[in-house]
């Protein structure tokens, strides 16, 4: 799996419902995102906020069907949905 850090600027590459869940994230292919924050579930796998509120009353992880701390304000993507992006500095600023 691709490791990311806060502060990464990514670009979307899967904008897909993933798992069972049924829900996906407000994503484009191609969009251009900066990693906000990052949580870890129980089993150490990695879930992003790229910016997105959220409009459920929790996210679960894919991995371990837990739910995720703040899901209800933070709607965190999972980290197969990105590819690390090689924008320039001032293009990252209106991220």
């Amino acid at each position: 799996m691709k490791k990311f850090k806060k502060g990464d600027s990514v670009r979307v590459i899967i904008d897909k419902v993933l798992g069972k869940n049924g829900h996906k994230p407000n994503l484009t292919i191609g969009e251009e995102k900066m990693v906000l924050g990052i949580i870890l579930d129980s089993k150490g796998n990695y879930h992003l906020d790229v910016g997105l509120k959220s409009k459920l009353n929790w996210i679960s992880s894919i991995e371990t069907g837990e739910e995720l701390l703040d899901g209800d304000k933070i709607h965190w993507c999972h980290p197969s949905r990105f590819e690390h992006s090689h924008i320039g500095t001032e293009e990252r600023k209106k991220l």
